[in-house]
């Protein structure tokens, strides 16, 4: 359906390090969006590299959403930033998506915490 609306330059469709790694797309990318999609990724590490190297310098920017975890919360034993959970999706912690953020040389313009969908009726936060 996005293709067929003209209003794109270019629409690539797969999983994201494909994406951000195909030797179709050249030079850097003004934008990368990604929302409604961290949630199936824990991981994001890789991600934020790949992006990184494909952003332009200097004005190239990354938005995205994610569902928070809070900074307490973690499996027994292991604290990795992020947490799969019951309802099979992803959450990460503010503080993980910093520390990638700072690693891949990203520079965080702005962060907030807001309602991103409901689940069961009721509000999820990211």
């Amino acid at each position: 359906k996005a293709e067929g609306r003209g209003c794109y330059d270019v629409v690539r469709v797969g999983d994201v390090e494909s994406v951000l790694t195909d030797t179709h797309v050249v030079g850097c990318l003004d934008l990368v969006v990604a929302c409604d999609v961290f949630v199936y990724i824990g991981d994001l590490r890789s991600v934020f590299q790949s992006v990184s190297k494909r952003l332009a310098p200097g004005h190239g920017l990354f938005a995205f959403s994610t569902e928070l975890l809070g900074e307490g919360q973690h499996v027994a034993g292991e604290d990795r930033g992020f947490l799969l959970q019951s309802c099979a999706r992803f959450a990460h912690k503010q503080s993980y998506i910093h520390n990638l953020a700072k690693e891949s040389g990203f520079l965080v313009k702005a962060m907030r915490e807001d309602v991103i969908r409901k689940n069961g009726g009721k509000d999820v936060v990211g």
